[in-house]
Protein backbone atom coordinates (compact mmCIF):
# COMPACT_ATOMS: atom_id res chain seq x y z
CA UNK A 1 0.00 0.00 0.00
CA UNK A 2 2.59 2.22 0.88
CA UNK A 3 4.47 1.81 -2.14
CA UNK A 4 1.68 2.76 -4.28
CA UNK A 5 0.76 5.69 -2.82
CA UNK A 6 4.85 6.60 -3.02
CA UNK A 7 4.09 5.82 -7.09
CA UNK A 8 0.65 7.98 -6.88
CA UNK A 9 2.74 10.65 -5.62
CA UNK A 10 4.96 10.50 -8.09
CA UNK A 11 2.51 10.66 -10.93
CA UNK A 12 0.70 13.46 -9.37
CA UNK A 13 3.63 15.33 -9.15
CA UNK A 14 4.83 14.96 -13.18
CA UNK A 15 1.15 15.62 -14.32
CA UNK A 16 0.91 19.32 -12.39
CA UNK A 17 4.44 20.14 -13.13
CA UNK A 18 4.04 19.16 -16.73
CA UNK A 19 0.54 21.12 -16.79
CA UNK A 20 2.28 24.41 -14.66
CA UNK A 21 4.74 24.35 -17.20
CA UNK A 22 2.28 24.08 -20.25
CA UNK A 23 0.31 26.96 -18.26
CA UNK A 24 3.40 29.06 -17.92
CA UNK A 25 4.43 28.55 -21.65
CA UNK A 26 1.04 29.44 -22.81
CA UNK A 27 0.63 32.45 -20.84
CA UNK A 28 4.00 33.45 -22.05
CA UNK A 29 3.28 32.87 -25.70
CA UNK A 30 -0.30 34.49 -25.45
CA UNK A 31 1.49 37.80 -23.57
CA UNK A 32 4.12 38.36 -26.29
CA UNK A 33 0.90 38.03 -28.76
CA UNK A 34 -0.79 40.52 -27.00
CA UNK A 35 2.23 42.88 -26.79
CA UNK A 36 2.38 42.33 -30.44
CA UNK A 37 -1.28 43.37 -31.16
CA UNK A 38 -0.95 46.05 -28.66
CA UNK A 39 1.88 47.28 -30.88
CA UNK A 40 0.20 46.88 -34.17
CA UNK A 41 -3.13 48.46 -33.13
CA UNK A 42 -1.14 51.96 -32.27
CA UNK A 43 0.57 51.44 -35.67
CA UNK A 44 -2.70 51.39 -37.29
CA UNK A 45 -4.16 54.10 -35.17
CA UNK A 46 -1.54 56.52 -35.78
CA UNK A 47 -1.53 55.54 -39.72
CA UNK A 48 -5.38 56.40 -39.50
CA UNK A 49 -4.85 60.04 -37.97
CA UNK A 50 -2.61 60.48 -40.36
CA UNK A 51 -4.90 59.41 -43.40
CA UNK A 52 -8.34 61.03 -42.08
CA UNK A 53 -6.13 64.55 -42.17
CA UNK A 54 -5.16 63.72 -45.49
CA UNK A 55 -8.52 63.08 -46.42
CA UNK A 56 -9.90 65.87 -44.60
CA UNK A 57 -7.15 68.29 -46.81
CA UNK A 58 -8.02 66.39 -50.06
CA UNK A 59 -11.75 67.08 -49.39
CA UNK A 60 -11.17 70.70 -48.82
CA UNK A 61 -9.08 70.73 -51.73
CA UNK A 62 -12.10 68.84 -54.13
CA UNK A 63 -14.51 71.12 -52.18
CA UNK A 64 -12.74 74.23 -53.80
CA UNK A 65 -12.46 72.79 -56.58
CA UNK A 66 -16.10 72.08 -56.87
CA UNK A 67 -17.00 75.59 -56.16
CA UNK A 68 -14.64 77.36 -58.67
CA UNK A 69 -15.65 75.06 -61.25
CA UNK A 70 -18.93 75.57 -61.10
CA UNK A 71 -18.31 79.17 -60.77
CA UNK A 72 -17.01 79.32 -64.12
CA UNK A 73 -19.69 76.79 -65.65
CA UNK A 74 -22.07 79.48 -64.56
CA UNK A 75 -19.71 81.89 -66.59
CA UNK A 76 -19.58 79.58 -69.15
CA UNK A 77 -23.27 79.47 -69.83
CA UNK A 78 -23.48 82.99 -69.43
CA UNK A 79 -21.06 82.85 -73.07
CA UNK A 80 -23.27 80.74 -74.65
CA UNK A 81 -26.05 82.29 -73.92
CA UNK A 82 -24.33 85.53 -75.21
CA UNK A 83 -23.32 83.60 -78.11
CA UNK A 84 -19.41 84.30 -77.48
CA UNK A 85 -18.04 80.69 -78.73
CA UNK A 86 -14.09 82.31 -78.00
CA UNK A 87 -15.10 82.81 -73.86
CA UNK A 88 -17.37 79.38 -73.87
CA UNK A 89 -13.74 77.84 -74.77
CA UNK A 90 -11.68 79.26 -72.88
CA UNK A 91 -14.06 78.94 -70.35
CA UNK A 92 -13.91 74.94 -70.58
CA UNK A 93 -10.33 74.95 -70.44
CA UNK A 94 -10.59 76.97 -67.56
CA UNK A 95 -13.12 74.28 -66.09
CA UNK A 96 -10.90 71.34 -66.84
CA UNK A 97 -8.01 72.97 -64.78
CA UNK A 98 -10.04 73.66 -61.71
CA UNK A 99 -11.04 70.04 -62.09
CA UNK A 100 -7.55 68.82 -62.76
CA UNK A 101 -6.77 69.83 -59.35
CA UNK A 102 -9.50 67.20 -57.39
CA UNK A 103 -8.46 64.41 -56.00
CA UNK A 104 -11.50 62.51 -56.09
CA UNK A 105 -13.47 64.03 -57.69
CA UNK A 106 -13.77 63.56 -62.20
CA UNK A 107 -15.19 65.54 -64.64
CA UNK A 108 -18.79 63.48 -64.92
CA UNK A 109 -19.22 63.92 -61.71
CA UNK A 110 -18.99 66.99 -61.89
CA UNK A 111 -21.08 67.64 -65.13
CA UNK A 112 -23.53 64.83 -63.46
CA UNK A 113 -24.15 68.01 -61.01
CA UNK A 114 -23.91 70.98 -63.36
CA UNK A 115 -26.69 68.84 -65.53
CA UNK A 116 -28.93 68.67 -62.21
CA UNK A 117 -28.84 72.24 -62.02
CA UNK A 118 -26.05 72.62 -58.92
CA UNK A 119 -28.71 71.48 -56.51
CA UNK A 120 -26.60 71.83 -52.75
CA UNK A 121 -27.26 69.10 -51.62
CA UNK A 122 -26.33 66.83 -54.31
CA UNK A 123 -22.73 68.13 -54.46
CA UNK A 124 -20.81 65.42 -55.32
CA UNK A 125 -17.94 66.17 -52.65
CA UNK A 126 -20.82 65.17 -50.09
CA UNK A 127 -22.02 62.11 -51.71
CA UNK A 128 -21.76 58.91 -50.01
CA UNK A 129 -19.38 57.79 -52.86
CA UNK A 130 -17.10 60.14 -52.00
CA UNK A 131 -17.14 60.10 -48.40
CA UNK A 132 -16.11 56.14 -48.53
CA UNK A 133 -12.91 57.13 -51.16
CA UNK A 134 -12.03 59.89 -49.65
CA UNK A 135 -12.45 58.44 -45.48
CA UNK A 136 -12.82 55.04 -45.89
CA UNK A 137 -9.38 53.87 -45.85
CA UNK A 138 -8.91 55.91 -42.70
CA UNK A 139 -12.16 54.56 -40.87
CA UNK A 140 -10.66 50.82 -41.46
CA UNK A 141 -7.89 51.42 -40.18
CA UNK A 142 -9.46 53.51 -37.35
CA UNK A 143 -11.23 49.80 -36.98
CA UNK A 144 -8.73 47.82 -37.48
CA UNK A 145 -7.13 49.70 -34.76
CA UNK A 146 -9.81 49.21 -32.03
CA UNK A 147 -10.23 45.26 -33.23
CA UNK A 148 -6.32 44.51 -32.73
CA UNK A 149 -6.45 46.25 -29.46
CA UNK A 150 -9.91 44.29 -28.42
CA UNK A 151 -7.50 40.88 -29.16
CA UNK A 152 -4.66 42.47 -27.23
CA UNK A 153 -6.91 42.82 -24.51
CA UNK A 154 -8.44 39.01 -24.49
CA UNK A 155 -5.01 37.28 -24.85
CA UNK A 156 -3.81 40.01 -21.84
CA UNK A 157 -6.54 38.49 -19.74
CA UNK A 158 -6.51 35.03 -20.78
CA UNK A 159 -2.61 35.24 -19.97
CA UNK A 160 -3.48 37.09 -16.18
CA UNK A 161 -5.90 33.84 -15.69
CA UNK A 162 -3.35 31.29 -16.71
CA UNK A 163 -0.73 33.15 -14.61
CA UNK A 164 -3.28 32.66 -10.89
CA UNK A 165 -3.89 29.15 -12.02
CA UNK A 166 0.14 28.89 -12.41
CA UNK A 167 0.24 29.60 -8.44
CA UNK A 168 -2.20 27.26 -7.74
CA UNK A 169 -0.86 24.76 -9.33
CA UNK A 170 2.80 26.05 -7.33
CA UNK A 171 0.64 25.35 -4.50
CA UNK A 172 -0.45 21.78 -5.52
CA UNK A 173 2.90 20.61 -6.58
CA UNK A 174 4.29 21.80 -2.83
CA UNK A 175 1.30 19.67 -1.18
CA UNK A 176 2.11 16.72 -3.57
CA UNK A 177 5.83 17.18 -2.90
CA UNK A 178 4.65 16.68 1.43
CA UNK A 179 3.06 14.18 0.73
CA UNK A 180 6.13 12.65 -1.23
CA UNK A 181 8.33 13.11 2.63
CA UNK A 182 5.79 12.48 4.53
CA UNK A 183 5.92 9.24 6.22
CA UNK A 184 2.80 9.43 7.93
CA UNK A 185 -0.02 7.76 6.03
CA UNK A 186 -2.91 9.67 7.00
CA UNK A 187 -1.43 12.71 6.37
CA UNK A 188 0.27 11.80 3.40
CA UNK A 189 -4.06 10.81 2.41
CA UNK A 190 -5.20 14.34 3.69
CA UNK A 191 -2.51 15.95 1.85
CA UNK A 192 -2.79 14.54 -1.28
CA UNK A 193 -6.31 14.82 -1.27
CA UNK A 194 -5.83 18.41 -0.98
CA UNK A 195 -2.99 18.43 -3.57
CA UNK A 196 -5.90 16.67 -6.34
CA UNK A 197 -8.11 19.52 -4.71
CA UNK A 198 -6.06 22.71 -5.51
CA UNK A 199 -4.90 21.06 -8.84
CA UNK A 200 -8.48 20.65 -10.34
CA UNK A 201 -9.19 24.18 -9.05
CA UNK A 202 -6.00 25.12 -11.20
CA UNK A 203 -7.32 23.41 -14.07
CA UNK A 204 -10.97 25.17 -13.60
CA UNK A 205 -9.34 28.66 -13.42
CA UNK A 206 -7.58 27.68 -17.12
CA UNK A 207 -10.97 26.91 -18.51
CA UNK A 208 -12.29 30.37 -17.50
CA UNK A 209 -9.72 31.12 -20.32
CA UNK A 210 -11.30 29.79 -23.00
Amino acid sequence: MGRSLEIATAVALGIVSLVTALGVLQASIWTSDAARLASDAADARDQSISVAVVSQLQERADFGSMLEAQLLARQQDAALAAGDPLRVAELEVDISGALGTAYFIGREGFDAWRAAGFPEDANPVQSPEYLVQGQGRADALALTSHRLADLGKQLSARAAVFGQASLVLALALFLFGVAGINRLRSARYVTLAMGAFVFLFGLFLMSLAY
